[in-house]
């Protein structure tokens, strides 16, 4: 039966965490993986206040366990990065593709990972936190539900946070032709920033399309693992 769960790991124990060094305020939300070779290319978009997306490609092109780092998209605040690993500096994206589970979502602040997973049997899980231990990847588990027995809005994996802001964002009227609101006041009202309610949203919006669109048995697209 189809689980999902959610694990945390400390910000240096995932490479690109070194970033929060020198930029303690940014934030990092992982896109998609997408293997390659020998090794996988993750895609991730970065949330600096600051905008100086530039720097923060210079701090991932000099870390030891990338082949390469490239800055694809420049939006000022936020920026979409590529990302290409060396095999042998993997960690906690081997554990993911050796054991067979699936990213719903990975978020990273100062504060620590936060990984979504989501696998067809609890088993999975088992087996991604012993291939963790194995190999000093040091990962907590945090929560495990079947999505049969979550709340609702989760059966598409939704997490109450994300299930919050889409339903706030459409009662106040965001989707609106005519938009009625901004993040920023929508943020106000759930007490966070408007990065933070910004990247709940397009959280949100992935974990729909995977638990509707791309989960639907006719459809020939699969989720990236």
């Amino acid at each position: 039966m189809t689980s999902i769960a959610e694990f945390t790991l400390a910000p240096a124990d995932f490479p690109l965490g070194r970033v929060f060094e020198d930029r303690p305020e940014v934030t990092l939300d992982l896109d998609r993986v997408v293997p390659s070779g020998d090794t996988v290319m993750p895609y991730f978009w970065v949330q600096d206040p600051d905008e100086e997306l530039a720097a923060i490609l210079n701090i991932f092109e000099g870390l030891p366990e990338l082949r390469s780092a490239v800055l694809m998209e420049d939006l000022g605040d936020r920026g979409l990065y590529r990302a290409e690993w060396k095999p042998e500096y993997m960690g906690i994206m081997r554990a993911i593709a050796e054991t067979g589970v699936t990213v719903v979502s990975a978020t990273g602040t100062r504060t620590g990972w936060v990984f979504e997973l989501r696998a067809g049997s609890v088993d999975r899980f088992s087996a991604f936190q012993q291939y963790c231990a194995d190999h000093d990847i040091e990962v907590t588990l945090t929560r495990l539900n079947r999505l049969s027995e979550m709340t609702a809005g989760a059966e598409y994996g939704l997490t109450p946070e994300q299930r919050e802001a889409l339903l706030l964002a459409y009662n106040q009227g965001y989707y609106s032709d005519t938009r009625e609101t901004d993040q920023a006041t929508l943020a106000s009202q759930l007490g966070i920033s408007r990065q933070a309610f910004s990247s709940r949203l397009r959280r949100g919006y992935r974990n729909l399309i995977e638990g509707t669109i791309v989960g639907d048995p006719q459809s020939s697209d699969q989720p990236y693992k």
